[in-house]
C-alpha cells in the first residue's frame, strides 16, 4: 500500500509540473526537464534506486531553473526522496536551494511541507511494516522449528519402542539358548548314553536327566513369566480403558488381527480413545458410545461415535490438534464430525508402520 502511495505522489507532482509548464507556455526545451523527472520516477517505481540518485534530481533542478522559473518546484521531488530515505543532509541541501531560488509563495511552502510530511509518514509506515514483518518471520520460523522438534520426538519415540522390542527379543533368545537349550541338549545326550548303561549307572544317569528336565521346565516358566507384561497393552489396554469408564455405556467392537498393529500405533490409538471419551462427557448428552477397531492388511481404523446432541460445535483443542499431528507423522489422519453425535475417526497405514518396525 505504501509503495502505491509513493508512486502516486511522485507522478502527481510530475503532472503538476507538466500542467504548470503547459499553462505558462514556456520554452519547449523545459519540457525535457519534466520528461527526465518522469523517467526518474518511473525508474524508482520499477527498481530500488540508491539514495545517491537524488543528486540527479537536484542537478536537473539547478540546471533548468535559470531557463524556467517553474523548475524550482521540481525540488519537491528530491525533498520527498531525501526524507523518505532519511538522508537528512540531502534534505537540508535541497531545502536550502529551494528557499534561495523560490519566490517564497504560499504555494511553494505548502508543496515543501506536504512533500516532507508525506515522506515522513511513508518512512514511519515502512519502519512499522518492517517490524511486523520481522515479527511474523520469527513466529513462522519458531512454528517451523517446533514442528521439526515434534516430528523428531515422535520419530525418536518410535525408534525407542523398536529398540526396546529388539532388546527384549535378544534377552529372551539369550535366556533360551544359554539355559533351556543347554539343559535340553544335555538331557538328550544323557538319554542317548542311557541306552548303553545298566544297573546303578543307568539309574544315576536317569536321575540326571530328570533334574535337567525339571530345571528346564522351571527356566521355561520363569522366562514366560518375565515376558508377561505388568500392564495390559494393545487392544486389551483399550478394553481396560473402556471398563474403567463408568460415565456412559460404551460398546467396543473389534475386527481383524490386532497383533498386526505396530506397537507404536497403540500410543496414538490409546490417547485418541481417551480424548473422545473425555469430550463426550464434557460436551455431550450422549447415553451410548460405540468404539469400532478394525485392522486390515493395509490400515487400522479406530472410530468412536456417541449418540449425543450438541447445540454448539466443540472447538478443536490442543489435545485433538496434537493427535492430528501424531497421526499425520506416521502417514495417517484423524477426522471429526458433528453431524450425528460426535465422531472421531483415526486411520493409520499398516504398511508404513511395519516398515518402521523393521
Amino acid at each position: 500500500m505504501s509503495s502505491g502511495l509513493v508512486t502516486s505522489w511522485r507522478f502527481i507532482n510530475v503532472i503538476f509540473l507538466f500542467g504548470m509548464w503547459f499553462y505558462q507556455d514556456t520554452l519547449e526545451g523545459s519540457f525535457l526537464f519534466i520528461v527526465l523527472l518522469a523517467l526518474l520516477a518511473s525508474l524508482r517505481f520499477r527498481f530500488q534506486m540508491p539514495p545517491w540518485t537524488i543528486f540527479i534530481d537536484i542537478a536537473l533542478c539547478l540546471v533548468f531553473t535559470p531557463f524556467w522559473s517553474g523548475a524550482v518546484y521540481g525540488f519537491i521531488l528530491p525533498i520527498f526522496e531525501s526524507v523518505k530515505t532519511r538522508k537528512w543532509v540531502l534534505f537540508v541541501f535541497c531545502l536550502f536551494f529551494y528557499l534561495v531560488l523560490t519566490n517564497h509563495s504560499p504555494l511553494g511552502y505548502w508543496l515543501v511541507f506536504q512533500a516532507a510530511f508525506i515522506g515522513f509518514l511513508v518512512t514511519e509506515w515502512e519502519k512499522q511494516r518492517g517490524v511486523y514483518t520481522a515479527e511474523a518471520d520469527r513466529e513462522r520460523h519458531a512454528r517451523y522449528d517446533l514442528e521439526q522438534i515434534r516430528n523428531e520426538l515422535l520419530e525418536a519415540n518410535k525408534k525407542t519402542a523398536h529398540l526396546a522390542e529388539l532388546s527384549e527379543r535378544n534377552r529372551i533368545a539369550r535366556a533360551l539358548h544359554d539355559h533351556l537349550g543347554h539343559d535340553l541338549t544335555g538331557a538328550k545326550l544323557a538319554m542317548d548314553a542311557l541306552q548303553h548303561l545298566d544297573g546303578s549307572e543307568a539309574e544315576e544317569m536317569l536321575n540326571q536327566v530328570k533334574k535337567r528336565i525339571e530345571r528346564s521346565t522351571l527356566m521355561l516358566r520363569d522366562t514366560v513369566h518375565d515376558m508377561t507384561p505388568v500392564m495390559r497393552t494393545g487392544a486389551d489396554r483399550l478394553t481396560e480403558i473402556i471398563e474403567e469408564f463408568n460415565h456412559i455405556h460404551v460398546e467396543m467392537k473389534q475386527a481383524g488381527d490386532m497383533n498386526s498393529i505396530p506397537v507404536q500405533y497403540w500410543s496414538i490409538l490409546e490417547p485418541c480413545l481417551k480424548e473422545a471419551l473425555t469430550n463426550t462427557v464434557r460436551h455431550s448428552d450422549a447415553t451410548n458410545i460405540i468404539v469400532q477397531l478394525d485392522a486390515t492388511e493395509a490400515l487400522v481404523r479406530l472410530s468412536i461415535m456417541d449418540n449425543g446432541n450438541r447445540t454448539n460445535k466443540v472447538n478443536e483443542g490442543s489435545g485433538l490438534r496434537h493427535l492430528k499431528l501424531r497421526a499425520r507423522s506416521v502417514g495417517g489422519s484423524l477426522s471429526m464430525s458433528y453431524q450425528t453425535g460426535f465422531l472421531i475417526v483415526c486411520v493409520l497405514p499398516l504398511t508404513k508402520g511395519k516398515e518402521a518396525e523393521q
